[in-house]
């Protein structure tokens, strides 16, 4: 009898001891939750804590999506793939069909940073099929709002930003009220970054200084308060007051050194290499400028190994599921294997365009170069003694080519060298050669360079003529159709005006398009 009763006292006092450390590793996991944007490598040992200890799969899971988001905050894209994987595994084993949704969604903006978008919304696709239709009003709008989440993303691709911010702001409204602090944060760190480009220069400014001040007074929010001075810094390198983007460039810089994550510190100190370009501080744009390339290195490391790990995952889940449904074995085979080519064949094309787009930049390149080293000015070249022009009458000619060519008469579809020349007061033959000998062109490629550089500066200068069509940019500058202004803008320039103008774009989103902003 009395071993019974032992035996009694032992299933009790362990059931305590297993309920107070249930409550325990919750209460870790909450903190380690409210820690998580301020401090990840803090929510990373805890979640670890908790996975070494607990048998609770629902502590299990959580402490897996924390981990997917702490890493994926460090740019630690590896480790943040391993833990996502695990979570779908834990999601996977149960009928939970929120648990399910909430290890796809928090792969999902990893898996677009890693651009495999394909993936993420097959992976998301599969996730709503698998869901029952009998679920509850509050998981509809869980649901809903994941959806609007991913649309949000999508829209990103297409650099949609107008749709983007409002399929993010619906989808933070539902996620503040669930709540789902993880997808609030991604929801409102990407609306940070796309209201700038929705917005007037006074209004972004206005927004973000708002913002920060709330960020700044929420010490556990680090990452979104970087992800602001960032943004401030590129809005005053936009104004040109430089050394104010350097002190935001600065503190961004700071937080980004204590998360160790290499995409943003990258980001950042690309961004300070252009700001002390434009301050012709060489020494400091070099020295910024070798750090961001070292940090770039690293981010394409990880990223690398993030998509090896995510191919790997794929081969071995193939593997697991030949073994366990041989019946279905060869219709799981065509969808994996139709995933992985969709994968390669995208990572293939990705490669190309990155190649193509190098080649195309460092074009764009030297173009703004040349024309920084014209607004510097080169040395003004002698009158040539072999003209047969009057020295007066020369010297009178080229005043009169520099007021011409600060005017728009240029753009005149009818504008020949007999009507340039009856507006300038002389002949044919002395224009054409005071042309040559100062211009160093006929009279039609001095006309043509004076309608492209015309129109880049229209581009560089306005946003709005970044939307218009090719067309409508020839009509402006003076070409009489669309194919001539397409030849002689990529003669001049060296690539087409479409990969011109989408490289302007891309300064907003990418840390080696700044230097367009520098001149």
């Amino acid at each position: 009898m009395r071993p019974l009763f032992n035996l009694f006292l032992l299933v009790f006092f362990t059931s305590i001891a297993t309920g107070q450390d249930d409550g325990d590793y919750n209460e870790m996991l909450l903190n380690a939750e409210t820690i998580l944007y301020a401090q990840p490598d803090e929510s990373i040992k805890i979640a670890n804590h908790v996975l070494q200890n607990s048998i609770n799969t629902q502590q299990l899971f959580k402490a897996y999506l924390l981990n997917t988001t702490a890493f994926y905050i460090k740019g630690s894209f590896e480790d943040a793939v391993n833990a996502a994987i695990e979570a779908k595994i834990i999601a996977e084993e149960t009928s939970n069909s929120v648990r399910q949704l909430r290890a796809t969604m928090a792969a999902v903006p990893l898996l677009y940073h890693l651009g495999l978008d394909v993936v993420a919304q097959q992976y998301y696709k599969n996730t709503l099929e698998a869901t029952p239709s009998n679920i509850s009003q509050n998981e509809k709008s869980y649901f809903k709002a994941s959806d609007k989440l991913v649309n949000a993303f999508k829209e990103l691709g297409k650099d949609n930003w107008q749709k983007a911010y409002s399929n993010f702001e619906e989808a933070k409204s539902v996620f503040k009220d669930f709540p789902d602090q993880i997808l609030l944060n991604e929801a409102t760190t990407w609306m940070t970054t796309i209201h700038p480009k929705l917005s007037s220069t006074e209004t972004a400014e206005s927004h973000l200084t708002t913002l920060l001040f709330h960020t700044k007074n929420d010490s556990q929010n680090r990452y979104l308060e970087m992800v602001v001075l960032n943004k401030l810094g590129e809005l005053y390198f936009l104004k040109q007051e430089y050394l104010q983007a350097v002190q935001y460039y600065q503190q961004a810089l700071q937080i980004a050194e204590i998360f160790k994550n290499s995409t943003y510190l990258s980001h950042i100190l690309e961004n300070l290499s252009a700001v002390h370009l434009a301050l012709k501080n060489s020494q400091e744009f070099y020295s910024y400028k070798k750090r961001a390339q070292e940090f770039n290195d690293e981010a394409e490391t990880s990223e690398e190994l993030a998509v090896n790990a995510i191919y790997n995952y794929i081969n071995e889940n193939n593997i697991s599921k030949k073994e366990a449904l041989k019946g279905k074995f060869t219709l799981n085979m065509l969808i994996l294997s139709a995933i992985f080519v969709v994968i390669i064949l995208t990572w293939l094309l990705l490669r190309f365009w990155y190649r193509n787009r190098t080649k195309q930049y460092n074009r764009f390149l030297t173009y703004i170069e040349n024309r920084e080293k014209q607004a510097v000015g080169l040395p003004i070249k002698e009158v040539s003694k072999g003209l047969n022009i009057p020295k007066e009458t020369e010297t009178i000619l080229v005043k009169r080519l520099a007021q011409f060519e600060k005017s728009k008469h240029f753009t005149k579809r009818d504008m020949s060298l007999a009507a340039l020349a009856a507006q300038l007061d002389t002949n044919t033959k002395y224009l054409s050669e005071v042309i040559n000998s100062h211009k160093g062109k006929n009279f039609n490629a001095y006309i043509n360079e004076l309608r492209i550089n015309y129109i880049i500066d229209k581009l560089k200068s306005n946003r709005t003529y970044l939307q218009y069509k090719i067309s409508y940019l020839a009509e402006e500058s003076g070409f009489s159709s669309h194919s001539s202004f397409a030849t002689v803008f990529k003669s001049v320039t060296g690539i087409s005006p479409t990969v011109f103008i989408d490289l302007l774009k891309s300064r907003n989103k990418t840390s080696n398009s700044v230097y367009e902003n520098v001149e």
